[in-house]
């Protein structure tokens, strides 16, 4: 029996070549939060900003002189009232309706839209996508600032976020 000076095992494995270091994961652009703008004073954009997780962005008026990141998605927010849809149709007016991914429009009332303001809203939809949000007493009762996603019943917050997601704007903790 002839006697080997080194173990094959170790002579195979000093002939390879070292694995490449692993390398870290491409840096994840961060995602930009999406800016609720109040189409009038009332239309409810602070409390739909704190309860979608979005930045409330103020009223639409002071879009020019403070202009949101670039890549942050606006969301402009009206009452669903001839005022509140005549401010969001002049505001789409002034800056364009690509400016805006949507209007979320917040019902004025529990009760069914009256027939004229329907018909606002219809021609309204015609130059951008409307989201309607439920009528919830609560969010009457409550600061802006105390709001959560649970204050939505789980169905109405999914019909929202989803119809959101269809233009584009990404809400933190959406469910697929």
């Amino acid at each position: 029996m002839t006697q080997q000076s080194t173990n094959p095992w170790v002579k195979a494995a000093q002939n390879l070549t070292p694995a490449p270091a692993p390398q870290a994961p491409a840096p994840v652009a961060p995602r930009e939060v999406p800016v609720f703008l109040a189409a009038h004073g009332g239309a409810g954009a602070t409390s739909w900003a704190h309860i979608l997780g979005g930045v409330d962005g103020g009223l639409v008026t002071g879009l020019n002189q403070e202009a949101p990141a670039p890549g942050a998605e606006l969301v402009l927010v009206a009452r669903a009232s001839l005022d509140g849809i005549d401010a969001a149709k002049s505001a789409i007016a002034i800056h364009g309706y690509d400016r805006f991914a949507c209007v979320l429009l917040v019902p004025s009332s529990p009760t069914r839209m009256p027939r004229l303001i329907a018909n606002e809203v219809k021609v309204l939809s015609g130059a951008i996508t409307v989201i309607d949000t439920p009528w919830t007493p609560g969010l009457l009762m409550r600061r802006a600032a105390q709001l959560t996603p649970t204050d939505i019943s789980p169905k109405e917050l999914h019909k929202i976020t989803a119809s959101l997601s269809q233009v584009g704007v990404t809400i933190e903790g959406e469910t697929p």
